[in-house]
């Protein structure tokens, strides 16, 4: 039997659920956004009167699945491992991201962000050394002390023209 999830964990057993019926299984998932408070974001530390924690180095994965490619042989899934220094300027409401690959790649994105927590969105374009650019949109950003997750879509608008469901996956020590 299947187990019950909030936010991605496994919380109970399906035989366990039944058992607690369904007003406590409807108070554990009203948990759930009581966990987006450990979002910095979520909190409205992204803006002007604060100095956002998502600020900095970063390191980690660059995980790319490409569809729709100009040369079919750049479809596919693909990742490395690259160093991100993350900046903003929060009066213009700027967001950027300096990425630099262990293969040598570097990459920039950058763009306005807008709204906080569940409504932020972040939006602009993407260039990197080996002449690919084009331009980019959030799906979802995730920021605590330790870990930096953003999920973007890319669509490239040079030569090639892939459009890249994209995750950027890092860490860093306190």
């Amino acid at each position: 039997m299947g187990s019950f999830r909030i936010g991605g964990s496994d919380v109970i057993s399906g035989i366990a659920a039944k058992a607690l019926g369904a007003a406590a299984i409807a108070a554990l998932a009203a948990l759930r956004p009581a966990l987006a408070l450990d979002n910095p974001l979520a909190r409205g530390t992204f803006g002007a009167a604060s100095t956002a924690p998502i600020e900095g180095a970063w390191n980690g994965t660059d995980l790319e699945r490409r569809s729709g490619c100009t040369s079919a042989q750049n479809d596919g899934n693909r990742g490395t491992y690259a160093e991100f220094d993350v900046g903003t300027d929060p009066v213009a409401h700027i967001l950027g991201i300096d990425e630099k690959a262990i293969t040598g790649l570097t990459c920039t994105y950058s763009g306005p962000y807008t709204g906080l927590g569940a409504t932020l969105a972040w939006s602009g374009t993407y260039s990197c050394s080996d002449g690919k650019h084009g331009s980019f949109a959030s799906r979802t950003i995730l920021v605590t002390d330790v870990s930096l997750g953003v999920h973007l879509d890319v669509k490239l608008d040079t030569t090639e023209t892939c459009a890249i469901d994209k995750v950027i996956g890092a860490g860093r020590l306190p």
